[in-house]
């Protein structure tokens, strides 16, 4: 790299780390008290006898709670609409099923709660998207939001980001070799004893990776083929209007109540130790005291014998719970979260007005999380288009508990299609009670398709994969109710007196047939096939020579011009007389063909 090059880089850099030195700030001291390193921030906060914090850390529970409840993912789908063509469907359910390979890959979902933590204590989510060049596939990773310096353009996309982090000098021996010769070089380069400094440079151009602290010595560096930023940034709102203000932690203003509660805490020791250790008062006739649980005293005066009472101040424990309801304000969480509730509240009015304001808060912590994890899997598909465009790889996964393996060319299963749908679920933020019972709702008014409920539900499946189960489980559903109103059907054709025997054995081939494993449909077509058509029967002439008249010789069988009897119709019956034997339930389909002839 050019050095004219670097030095912009590096000034840019210390340019961003002053842009967010109060923040900095704010994350150590934040960090510092989830830790219970209460004297970093306030050195001789702990007494002698009392090294360690003596109160609950309200912080790191308020932290660990809210993480719990963000950290769960959303549904990924590159589905369309229901009225796609086929093509279309099958081209965006292929997609929807390499973006959750991206996920399942990477192991997001572990790394999840992480990445809520960071949101709400330090006011930023990161995630890095990388080439993985050893599996062929884009790899994620959260990243620790704290010493990561952002820039976003207008449109709130990264653009820019210097990370700064400190690693084991042993580790980045092991990865770059030339860092053992930087050290004996400047021996003071070591943090804490064991650890460098590392700043990592990125932007739509370049990578740079270089030790501040071993005369910036270039640890690697090498041109962005994407001409995108490999790493996702979303701040937290802090009312400062568009991206590029003040980056709040939800914590930033609890720091100072924590140690003033656990001052609290050891003074409030303090008097109960004083309490049980103060002297005896006694009068002056007593000169000999015994110590001892049967020990006695002796003396002319015994109202005079007692502990030496130390008042503690009613107010002094008050201010203790006036300090932990701040704290709960402050951090959007209720007592109930931790399970202290009243009989007043057991209705679920209380408990709901107890509720709302955490619940606002995680509908609009989840509204940033999915609008970040829907740039890092836009990111992914760009990276895998751009740097494995022709090459074949297979997708394994399951589909609501069905394996199945996909195989896919990015340069043809992609092309160019990076959009993602990332949801929550239907009003992200309510209990999952209470958002399904609103959904069904929605549903049952006609509101909104059974597709786009579908879509809002926070589950991983394929929508149209599952749209297409639920029409075949809804048919096979119909034919096992036509099946079983046939079947009712039979004790009126047995009062009729029909004969049911062919319907019953029809019946009972259906059930054999389940019995074996077949499919409803396919059984049905085979026991309901119709029967083939039987041959047509051959027609019927009269023979040919004499009629039996001309040979007896009877008169008039030679006179001229005597027409002869047209022969009887040849041929099956007519219908109404196939039908004239039903009347009395006696049906008799037999036919029967007949020629007469006068005789004179």
């Amino acid at each position: 790299m050019e050095e004219t090059r670097f030095d912009e880089i590096t000034h840019r850099v210390e340019a961003l780390q002053n842009q967010y030195a109060s923040r900095d700030a704010a994350a150590t001291a934040v960090r510092a008290v989830r830790h219970g390193d209460f004297d970093q921030i306030a050195p001789g906060i702990f007494p002698a006898d009392w090294p360690r914090p003596i109160c609950a850390n309200i912080v790191d529970n308020m932290a660990r709670d809210f993480a719990a409840s963000l950290s769960p993912m959303p549904s990924f789908n590159c589905s369309g609409s229901s009225s796609l063509s086929e093509g279309a469907k099958k081209f965006a359910d292929k997609r929807s099923k390499i973006a959750n390979n991206y996920i399942e890959a990477s192991n997001l979902a572990a790394q999840m709660p992480d990445a809520a933590d960071s949101y709400n204590c330090y006011g930023m989510v990161a995630f890095s998207v990388e080439p993985n060049f050893e599996d062929k596939r884009p790899q994620i990773r959260v990243e620790d939001s704290m010493y990561i310096y952002p820039v976003w353009d207008r449109n709130m996309k990264t653009v820019e980001v210097a990370k700064v982090f400190f690693a084991y000098a042993q580790s980045l021996e092991a990865d770059y070799p030339k860092v053992k010769v930087a050290r004996q070089d400047h021996p003071g380069a070591l943090i804490d004893g064991d650890r460098l400094k590392v700043v990592k440079y990125m932007s739509r151009k370049e990578v740079v990776t270089y030790l501040p602290e071993c005369g910036n010595l270039i640890l690697e560096e090498y041109a962005n083929p994407l001409d995108e930023c490999l790493m996702v940034c979303v701040p937290r709102p802090g009312g400062q209007g568009t991206y590029g203000g003040i980056i709040r932690g939800q914590y930033d203003d609890l720091v100072w109540p924590q140690l003033a509660r656990n001052e609290f805490q050891v003074l409030a020791l303090e008097a109960a130790d004083k309490s049980v250790r103060a002297p005896i008062v006694i009068p002056t006739d007593v000169t000999d005291i015994a110590f001892g649980p049967d020990a006695t005293i002796q003396t002319n005066n015994p109202q005079g014998v007692q502990r030496l009472k130390v008042d503690v101040p009613a107010a002094s424990f008050q201010s203790m719970e006036w300090l932990r309801m701040d704290m709960e304000r402050g951090g959007m969480s209720s007592s109930a979260r931790s399970g202290e509730t009243n009989a007043s509240v057991i209705t679920g009015a209380g408990m709901d007005a107890l509720m709302m304001g955490y619940s606002t808060q995680l509908a609009q912590a989840q509204e940033m999380m999915r609008y970040a994890l829907r740039q890092v899997v836009e990111l992914c598909f760009d990276i895998d288009e751009k740097c494995w465009p022709s090459e074949t790889k297979e997708v394994r996964g399951q589909d609501a508990g069905v394996p199945f393996t996909v195989k896919y060319t990015p340069s043809k299963d992609i092309a160019g299609d990076h959009t993602v749908d990332v949801q929550y679920g239907f009003l992200a933020g309510m209990d999952a009670n209470r958002s399904l019972i609103f959904i069904l709702q929605a549903y049952g008014a006609g509101l909104l398709s059974g597709d786009y409920a579908m879509r809002q539900l926070p589950a991983s499946f394929n929508v149209s994969e599952e749209a297409k189960k639920i029409e075949l489980e809804h048919m096979r559903k119909s034919l096992l109710d036509s099946l079983a109103a046939a079947s009712q059907a039979l004790p009126q054709m047995v009062a009729g007196g029909m004969d049911p025997s062919q319907l019953i054995s029809m019946i009972a081939a259906v059930i054999s047939g389940l019995k074996k494993g077949e499919a409803i449909e396919d059984v049905v077509a085979k026991v309901f096939a119709p029967p083939e058509a039987p041959p047509p029967a051959p027609e019927l002439t009269a023979p040919a020579g004499p009629s039996p008249a001309e040979q007896a010789g009877l008169p008039g069988s030679e006179q001229a011009g005597a027409a002869p009897m047209p022969a009887a119709a040849s041929g099956p019956p007519d219908l109404m007389t196939l039908m004239a034997g039903m009347t009395q339930g006696r049906p008799n389909l037999g036919a029967n063909v007949r020629r007469t002839q006068a005789v004179a």
